[in-house]
């Protein structure tokens, strides 16, 4: 079945897209999500590509990336933990990108 009445329909134009993304082995402008990190670690990655994207750098991770109403509201230990969590979170997520940009 052909598309003669509708050249320009969506669907064609994100399979036009992804052969040519697979002709010319350019995968990085995909926006997928590597399979083997956590929901929180998605989020880390997303705000990292944007950054990146946008040009810009990340001068503080725990305060660019952290949920300040959630830090505002834990106790000392609580905090602790989730900073520690985040930091481990965006070691991971930052060898991640720098692995795919080369």
């Amino acid at each position: 079945m052909s598309n003669v009445k509708h050249p320009k329909c969506t669907i064609r134009t994100l399979a036009n897209q992804a052969k040519k993304r697979l002709a010319q082995n350019k995968y990085a402008e995909q926006n997928a999500i590597p399979k083997n990190i956590t929901a929180e670690q998605q989020v880390i990655y997303f705000k990292l590509k944007q950054l990146k994207r946008d040009g810009q750098e990340l001068t503080s991770p725990v305060a660019q990336l952290g949920d300040q109403n959630l830090l505002a509201s834990l106790s000392h230990e609580e905090k602790q933990r989730y900073i520690i969590r985040l930091c481990e979170d965006y070691v991971k997520v930052k060898a991640l990108i720098e692995k795919e940009s080369g």
